[in-house]
């Protein structure tokens, strides 16, 4: 990978995550340390980010890009399983859901794609993944926004595809997210929001997909505040104090 690549791709993780460890990074990129303190140091020079001791920290101070799909599924892999299996028990046969795009979101196929259920998505990721595990004529129905293709996300944004989610109702809208906070959810892109806002207000009930790297972290962009949201489902949370926030404004299901 260049150089020139790489660095794109740290300063996108580094919008999902905010602080990336040297260990963390040579994990994920397949690199060696020596590369990774290259890499960190030539971001800071450059003013795109700031060192700490032993990684690399965002400065939060604008929009990047949102981090590569293929490279997003690899962070908190089996939590966001464990997440998407339970939002998916949720569902009743014959229900009409909305499905955000994001890499747990994206899990949900496996457990929706032989259900009699119809959902409307606006990502291509998740469309192809029901479609392809689906087995006979018997298995979901999948309807697909139209809108500008998000670059290396796999999401429809836009105008066109909030416009075409306005023309449907949902019987529950299944929301990914960027970051959980006491004011409420964000996430990092405002073409990713106005989709999910588009979900949200035709749905009857939001049930919102977090795993618990996301609590803490403030994104971008609001999406959301608590009291739009009906349930939570998360693999744990970081500690008492947001587990008592968030429970006393929403249910929550915990995977613990």
């Amino acid at each position: 990978m260049k150089p020139s690549v790489r660095s794109r791709e740290i300063l996108a993780l580094l919008q999902e995550r905010q602080e990336l460890t040297v260990e963390e990074a040579c994990s994920l990129f397949h690199i060696s340390e020596a590369t990774v303190r290259r890499a960190f140091a030539a971001l800071a020079e450059e003013g795109k980010a700031e060192k700490t001791w032993g990684g690399l920290r965002s400065l939060a101070s604008g929009s990047q890009p949102i981090l590569p799909s293929g490279l997003r599924e690899e962070l908190h892999g089996e939590e966001k399983r464990r997440i998407a299996e339970k939002a998916a028990s949720l569902c009743a046969d014959g229900d009409i859901i909305f499905i955000d795009g994001g890499t747990t979101t994206l899990q949900m196929a496996r457990w929706l794609a032989a259900r009699p259920l119809r959902i409307v998505t606006h990502s291509l990721l998740i469309a192809h993944e029901i479609d392809r595990l689906r087995s006979g004529p018997n298995g979901a129905e999948v309807f697909l926004t139209g809108g500008y293709l998000y670059p290396r996300s796999g999401m429809l944004v836009g105008p066109e595809a909030v416009e075409s989610l306005r023309k449907h109702h949902a019987t529950i809208a299944f929301l990914s997210v960027g970051g959980v906070t006491e004011e409420g959810i964000t996430n990092n892109h405002h073409l990713v929001v106005e989709v999910e806002r588009a979900m949200i207000e035709r749905a009857d009930r939001i049930v919102l997909l977090a795993d618990a790297s996301k609590f803490g972290r403030r994104e971008l962009v609001p999406e959301c505040g608590w009291d739009e949201i009906d349930l939570l489902v998360t693999d744990r949370f970081p500690d008492e104090k947001c587990a008592k926030l968030v429970a006393e404004k929403i249910r929550v299901s915990s995977q613990d």
